[in-house]
C-alpha cells in the first residue's frame, strides 16, 4: 500500500457521484463550493485532464515485512466551532528494521497520527474510520460501534453520543498492544509522567507490566540456584578474621575480586558482572558497582556492602510464596492479552475465553488475598522492589543519564527537560517493542545527546527488528536516520518516497519549500526561502488541493479537484496536479527539476 491523502475513486471529481452509503462516516462536512459537495449531477471541470485511477493498495500478508499498515485513517475533533478534520484519510506503512519519517509544519497532523495509531485521542477528538494493522491485528476493530453522530442543523457542528462500554472494551484490547508491541515516545515528557511517583516507580511499573514473568522467574531462579540457609544473619556473613565465612564460600572468590577492584571502575564492572553471573541475578552487577564505585581501597565496610547486596538473592519462604503468586497472576494477564490480540487478528469476539481467564484471575487474587494486606505486603515485595529499582538504573544508564541512582530516586519535577525526555525514552525502549512511535524524541536534548539517542534507537532497530516511525521537524535528522519519508500537510500525505529520492528529486511544491528553507553546506551563499502563509483552518479547509492558497504553481484545477496520489518513479508518490500522469518505474523523469524550486517570499 502506498502513502496517499485518502482520496478514493468517488473523490476524483469535484462533485459526489452518488449518495453516500449508510455506513459512510465522512458526514459531508465540506463547506459549500468544496471538492466534495453534493450536486444533482457530476460535471467535470472545464479543461481538466482525465483523472487517472489510483493504484490498488497492498494488504498485509503473513510473513510480510510490513509491521504497521494504516489505511484511510480519519481523526476528527468535534468542537463548538465545528468539526476539525485533523487527519483526513491518510495511508501509511512502516517496515521492520526501517525508520519511516513523518515531516511537516506544526499543525499538519503528525502527532495526531501517532496518537490515532495508539488510540490515545482524548475528547473532543475521535478516530472516525480506517484501519490500523500492526502485524495483522486491526487496532480499530469494532470502531463503528463505539459512537453515533448527528449533525446539528446547519451550524456545522456534530453531536457525538459515545458508547462507553464499547470504548472500555477497546481500551482493554489495546492493553495487549501498547508497550510490548507498540511503544511511544511522547513530545511532552512532563505531561506523560506522573508527578507523584518517583522515576523508578514509573519505569519499574512499565517493565513489570510487560516483562513481569521474566522478572519474577529470574528472582525465583536465582533463589533456587544455591542451597544456602535462608536464616542467614548479617553477623554470620564473615568469620572472626574478616574474610568471607563458610556460609558464602560459593562466592568467596568473586567477592574477593570485587573488593580488589574497588579502586578501578572498569575492573569493578568486570568483577561485579562475574559475581552477578555466579549468583544468577544480572542486576546484582549494577548494584555492586554503584555501592563500590566511589569507595576507595581503604573505605570502611566495603565487604559488608557487598554481602548485604547478596542477601537479596535469598528469599524467605513467605517472600517466595508471594513472588510465585505474582508470577501466576502475570502469566494469566499475559494469556488474557493474547486473547485480546487474537480477537483483533481474527476480528472475532473471544468472550468465552476472556471470561474463563477472568474467573481464574479472580480466584487467584482472592485465594491469596492475605499476601496483599497493606501492613505485611511491604516485607513480601521487598526483593521485587529492589530488583525493579536496579533494573531502572540499568535503563537510565542506557540513555546516558549521569548519576542514574540519584535520578531513579527522584521525581519528574526534580529533573530538567532533557533528563526527563531521556527517562521517558528509557521507558519506551524498556519492553523492546516491535513498533516504536517517536514523536520528536530529540527536541529537548543537547546535540551530543541527540546523537546518542538516535544511535540507541538504531541499535534497537537492528537488534530486535523494530519498525520506527520518527516524527520530527529536523530534516537533517531525517536524512541521517530515516529510510522512507512521508510529507504531511493539513491532515493529508502529499508526497512519499525513499530518503535519497526525496532529497534528490522533490516533486511537490510543499516539499520543495521545506527543503529550500534549510541551509546547505554545498551552497554556502544560498538565500533561504520561506513558504508564505500558514497551515489552513481545518474546520473549513480549502477546496481542492489544500496547499493551493500557498502554492506558487496553483492552477484553476487546484482550486476545484483534490489531487490523486500517483506514481512518479520507483516507490515515489506525489499528490499534485502538476504531475497528472503516472510514471513507470523505469521511465526518466526529465520534466521534473532536480533541485528544489524556489518558493517566492
Amino acid at each position: 500500500m502506498n502513502a496517499t491523502n485518502g482520496a478514493v475513486e468517488t473523490d476524483t471529481t469535484p462533485y459526489a457521484r452518488s449518495r453516500p452509503s449508510r455506513g459512510h462516516r465522512d458526514f459531508g462536512f465540506s463547506r459549500a463550493g468544496g471538492a466534495r459537495r453534493s450536486a444533482p449531477s457530476a460535471r467535470p471541470v472545464a479543461g481538466a485532464p482525465a483523472t487517472p485511477q489510483e493504484r490498488p493498495a497492498s494488504r498485509y500478508r503473513p510473513g510480510h515485512d510490513i509491521v504497521l499498515d494504516v489505511e484511510g485513517l480519519k481523526t476528527y475533533f468535534f468542537t463548538y466551532d465545528g468539526v476539525v478534520r485533523a487527519i483526513d484519510g491518510i495511508n501509511l506503512q512502516a517496515r521492520a528494521r526501517e525508520t519511516t519519517g513523518i515531516v511537516g509544519e506544526t499543525g499538519c497532523g503528525k502527532s495526531v497520527t501517532a496518537f490515532s495509531v495508539t488510540r490515545l485521542i482524548a475528547e473532543p477528538g475521535m478516530v472516525i474510520s480506517g484501519k490500523v494493522l500492526v502485524n495483522g491485528a486491526n487496532l480499530l476493530w469494532g470502531l463503528e460501534r463505539e459512537a453515533k453522530f448527528r449533525k446539528i442543523g446547519k451550524t456545522g457542528r456534530v453531536k457525538v453520543k459515545r458508547r462507553f462500554r464499547r470504548i472500555r472494551e477497546a481500551n482493554d484490547r489495546m492493553s495487549a498492544v501498547r508497550g510490548k508491541r507498540v511503544g511511544m515516545i511522547f513530545q511532552e515528557p512532563s505531561q506523560a509522567m506522573n508527578p507523584v511517583f518517583s522515576i523508578s516507580d514509573q519505569l519499574g511499573e512499565a517493565v513489570l507490566m510487560h516483562r513481569g514473568v521474566e522478572v519474577l522467574e529470574g528472582l525465583l531462579r536465582a533463589d533456587a540456584s544455591f542451597a544456602v540457609p535462608k536464616d542467614l544473619g548479617h553477623e554470620q556473613l564473615t568469620n572472626e578474621s574478616g574474610e568471607p565465612g563458610s556460609r558464602l564460600s560459593w562466592a568467596s572468590a568473586e567477592i574477593a575480586a570485587v573488593l580488589a577492584a574497588a579502586g578501578n571502575r572498569e575492573e569493578l564492572r568486570v568483577a561485579a558482572k562475574a559475581l552477578a553471573d555466579r549468583a544468577g541475578l544480572p542486576t546484582l552487577a549494577t548494584e555492586v558497582y554503584y555501592l563500590l564505585a566511589d569507595a576507595g581501597p581503604g573505605a570502611a565496610r566495603r565487604q559488608r556492602r557487598v554481602e548485604r547486596a547478596l542477601l537479596r538473592v535469598h528469599l524467605s519462604s513467605w517472600q517466595r510464596r508471594y513472588l510465585r503468586h505474582r508470577r501466576r497472576l502475570a502469566i494469566l494477564e499475559q494469556a488474557l492479552k493474547d486473547v485480546y490480540l487474537r480477537e483483533m487478528v481474527q476480528q472475532k469476539s473471544q468472550a468465552f475465553a476472556r471470561r474463563r481467564l477472568g474467573v481464574r484471575m479472580l480466584f487467584e487474587r482472592w485465594g491469596h488475598f492475605y499476601l496483599r494486606l497493606p501492613w505485611i505486603r511491604g516485607w513480601f515485595e521487598k526483593p521485587l522492589k529492589k530488583e525493579m529499582f536496579w533494573r531502572t538504573v540499568e535503563l537510565l544508564e542506557g540513555v546516558r543519564i549521569a548519576n542514574p541512582v540519584q535520578v531513579a530516586k527522584g521525581y519528574p519535577h526534580e529533573l530538567s527537560g532533557g533528563m526527563l525526555q531521556r527517562a521517558m525514552i528509557a521507558m519506551a525502549l524498556s519492553s523492546e517493542p516491535g513498533l516504536l512511535l517517536a514523536d520528536e524524541p530529540t527536541t529537548a536534548l543537547d546535540v551530543t545527546i541527540q546523537a546518542q539517542i538516535l544511535e540507541l534507537m538504531r541499535n534497537l532497530r537492528e537488534r530486535v527488528g523494530t519498525a520506527i516511525v520518527l516524527i520530527t521537524h529536523d530534516l537533517g535528522v531525517v536524512a541521517e536516520v530515516c529510510d522512507r519519508v512521508n510529507v504531511m500537510y493539513a491532515g493529508v500525505v502529499v508526497e512519499r518516497g525513499t530518503v535519497q529520492e526525496m532529497f534528490r528529486r522533490p516533486l511537490h511544491p510543499y516539499t520543495q519549500g521545506l527543503l529550500a528553507s534549510i541551509p546547505r553546506f554545498d551552497q554556502p551563499g544560498k538565500d533561504l526561502a520561506s513558504i508564505p502563509g500558514s497551515v489552513p483552518n481545518l474546520i473549513h479547509p480549502p477546496p481542492g488541493c489544500r496547499f493551493h492558497p500557498r502554492c506558487p504553481y496553483a492552477m484553476p484545477i487546484c482550486r476545484e479537484v483534490r489531487p490523486i496520489p500517483l506514481e512518479q518513479g520507483e516507490d515515489h508518490m506525489v499528490a499534485c496536479h502538476l504531475y497528472n500522469e503516472p510514471l513507470e518505474a523505469t521511465a526518466e523523469a526529465t520534466a521534473v527539476p532536480v533541485e528544489p524550486a524556489p518558493i517566492p517570499a
